[in-house]
């Protein structure tokens, strides 16, 4: 059970991590020279997942930001489901040997 919660978390911070990313992106639309940086997501070897900032030459695309502001919200979403859910069986499991 705590592996499953330190991976869910994990990945939260994970999806927060490349959240700040893209909201930089965007904030730097217009700004002259700016270059995107790209979020890049890394299996722990443990468990879990990490994410660094990797810099790119390329420009700040729109559509490729809201793609990531979707991607983000859902792995957000997805892996707070997967917490209550563990939560919900802990509880269950704390019921039965009651």
């Amino acid at each position: 059970m705590e592996n499953l919660l330190s991976t869910s978390l994990s990945a939260l911070n994970s999806f927060s991590t490349s959240q700040a990313i893209t909201a930089n992106n965007l904030a730097n639309l217009n700004t002259d020279g700016f270059k995107a940086s790209k979020a890049v997501f890394q299996e722990n070897v443990t468990s879990g997942v990490t994410v660094t900032s990797l810099s790119t030459d390329d420009t700040v695309d729109i559509s490729r930001e809201a793609a990531n502001l979707i991607l983000n919200s859902q792995g957000f979403k997805a892996n707070l489901e997967v917490l209550k859910t563990s939560i919900e069986m802990s509880k269950e499991i704390l019921s039965i040997k009651a």
